[in-house]
């Protein structure tokens, strides 16, 4: 039995992570200043349980070493790169403590918080899709062009994030938090799908491609007890439906006409076209020629792309002189953690996603309980889905959004660990 100081203490963390999901839409740097607050949090709510042995979760108490362990390889690339380069001060040390060290000390004490009070912090999601939307209307309203970069925010990392709490507020229509789960479910369809047209508004191309991957995710969600050729089956027809409706929006068909003819123009005619295609592959072409010169430990910063832009890159003709001037960086996280902090660095970005996205795909795959498979989706989606966004876009340019990463997955890690039944809303699948 919890005493009312635990109790104010649980709801109090529930409270700032569902303003987390609400803060990182916004257009200011809150999320990095919440996050903080939630790990002290943590490590209080960790000192008030903690003598309560009868209340440890023995589904957390040493499922996550593995994944911790493998998850410090991103903060011990850093620090190899760094040392090796005598670049020991700057962000990226503590960007990668954010990660490697955040995340298990919100695991640490976010674990004594009743699953039934942490799902709550779902309504934060919902908030954030309603935000987000009016946001982007807003910004897009009345011609409804491409919404205008943000001051925090360019359209397609904000447009991105906005499909993917979408999904996430979809895929909790398993997930009651009310007395009322019909009408509930029915809110929910709402608000997913006015997120998803907010995100059409921002006409980013690099959600489209992640779009495949969620259409997955929700189909296995929704049809567990199906056979494999019905899911096999039924995935490629849903697929086919979607991108036909997608493909039938002129606004849809513009941008991806304009991907290739600015493709094939940059390969075929001018490999340093001022053009948004021809940019990335300038950008991309330029970190592979910087880590190729620094293969295992890049070159100790990020923040020495820009001059390796200036000095090397221009010089080969690998750039412009627009592109080398105006970008400090390559617009893909695998490719700037490469030049940056080289193979061992890669390894560690590549652990970042893949390794708390292998759990979630584990246990959306065998667990029998709805509210397990549903966060399970919600986790494996941001796992997966931001790294597939890091192929075409720097998603982890700033502290904020890498903050917002770790404690979601964090919170789904915790949502979807098995528990006993009375623990779990919602019917067997």
């Amino acid at each position: 039995m919890k005493t009312k100081y635990q109790t104010h203490l649980d709801s109090t963390v529930v409270l700032i992570s569902a303003l987390m999901f609400l803060f990182v839409v916004s257009n200011q740097n809150l999320p990095s200043g919440v996050f903080y607050v939630l790990c002290v949090l943590s490590l209080v709510v960790w000192g008030a349980n903690r003598k309560n042995i009868q209340n440890e979760p023995a589904a957390c108490s040493s499922q996550y070493k593995t994944l911790f362990i493998l998850c410090s390889v991103n903060l011990l690339a850093v620090l190899v790169s760094k040392i090796a380069h005598q670049h020991l001060s700057g962000s990226e040390i503590e960007k990668a403590l954010r990660f490697s060290v955040g995340l298990p000390l919100l695991v640490l004490g976010m674990k004594y918080i009743p699953v039934d009070k942490l799902k709550h912090c779902l309504w934060g999601v919902y908030a954030a899709v309603l935000y987000a939307f009016a946001y982007i209307f807003y910004l897009s309203w009345p011609t409804f062009l491409r919404p205008e970069t943000t001051d925090v925010y360019n359209a397609v990392s904000y447009g991105v994030i906005t499909l993917l709490l979408s999904c996430i507020t979809l895929y909790s229509m398993g997930v009651p938090l009310t007395s009322k789960p019909r009408l509930e479910k029915t809110a929910k369809i709402i608000i997913g799908l006015l997120g998803m047209a907010g995100f059409m508004l921002t006409q980013t191309r690099t959600g489209l491609v992640a779009f495949p991957l969620f259409l997955l995710l929700g189909i296995l969600l929704a049809w567990k007890d199906k056979s494999r050729v019905k899911i096999v089956a039924g995935y490629l027809v849903s697929l086919a439906v979607v991108f036909a409706l997608l493909f039938s929006m002129p606004m849809v068909q513009n941008r991806v006409e304009e991907a290739k003819n600015e493709f094939l123009h940059c390969v075929q005619v001018d490999p340093i076209a001022t053009t948004s295609i021809c940019i990335r592959l300038q950008l991309w072409n330029s970190a592979i020629d910087i880590w190729k010169r620094n293969p295992l430990t890049g070159t100790g910063s990020n923040g020495q792309y820009q001059e390796e832009l200036k000095t090397h890159a221009l010089a080969k003709g690998l750039v412009s002189e627009y592109t080398a001037n105006d970008f400090g960086e390559p617009h893909n996280d695998y490719l700037q953690v490469l030049s940056s902090f080289g193979l061992l660095g890669e390894l560690g970005l590549l652990f970042l996603y893949f390794a708390p996205a292998w759990i979630f795909v584990k246990r959306l795959i065998q667990s029998n309980q709805v509210a397990i498979r549903s966060f399970a989706a919600m986790g494996a989606a941001v796992c997966i889905g931001f790294a597939i966004y890091g192929m075409t876009e720097l998603m982890f340019r700033g502290m904020r959004t890498l903050s917002f990463y770790t404690f979601m997955v964090a919170v789904f890690l915790l949502l979807s660990a098995a528990r006993k039944d009375s623990q779990v809303s919602g019917k067997q699948a």
